[in-house]
C-alpha cells in the first residue's frame, strides 16, 4: 500500500487500564450502554468471542452523522493489552480504500492508564478527508467509557 497514512491520538483516563481492557474485550461490551450518545449498537457477528477473527458491527454517530462500521479483531495482544482491528464494512469506509486501527491500553500504576488509538489508512482519492472524525469518535467514547462509574477506580 503506497498510500498508507497514519492518525494517532491518545487521552490519560482516570481508570485501571485492566478494566478498560476487559469492556474493549467483553463477549458482550456495555459501550453501548454507557456512551448512548455516540454508540446506538454493537452486535457480534462472527465467533462470539474476542479472539482473532470475531467481527462487530458497531451503530454509532461520527462527525455528526448516523453510520456503521463493521471490524473483525486481527491480533490481541493481552499482556501488553493491544488491538488490532480491520474495517470490512460500513459507510466508514465510503473514502477509503482501507482503514485499520490499533488500540493499547498503558497503565500509568496509579490507578490511571492512557488510552492510545491509531488509524493506519489509504484513501480512496486525494479529494477524500483525512479520517479524524473517527479518531475522535474513539478518543470521546473511551473517554465517556472511562468516566463511568463502572469504571472509576475504587
Amino acid at each position: 500500500m503506497a498510500n498508507q497514512k497514519k492518525l494517532e491520538g491518545q487521552v490519560e483516563l482516570n481508570c485501571s487500564a485492566k478494566k478498560l481492557f476487559e469492556q474493549i474485550m467483553a463477549k458482550l461490551p456495555d459501550i453501548h450502554n454507557i456512551c448512548t450518545s455516540k454508540v446506538a449498537k454493537i452486535e457480534v457477528h462472527e465467533d462470539a468471542c474476542t479472539c482473532v477473527g470475531s467481527v462487530r458491527r458497531w451503530d454509532c454517530i461520527i462527525g455528526g452523522k448516523s453510520q456503521y462500521f463493521i471490524e473483525r479483531i486481527e491480533a490481541v495482544d493481552e499482556e501488553n493489552m493491544k488491538i488490532h482491528r480491520k474495517v470490512i464494512d460500513g459507510e466508514v469506509m465510503k473514502n477509503y480504500k482501507s482503514l485499520e486501527n490499533n488500540i493499547q491500553v498503558v497503565s500509568k500504576g496509579d490507578g490511571n492508564c492512557i488510552f492510545v488509538y491509531s488509524l493506519e489508512y489509504e484513501k480512496v482519492n486525494e479529494a477524500a478527508p483525512e479520517p479524524h472524525d473517527v479518531l475522535e469518535f474513539a478518543l470521546s467514547v473511551f473517554k465517556e467509557l472511562a468516566a463511568h462509574p463502572s469504571m472509576v477506580p475504587n
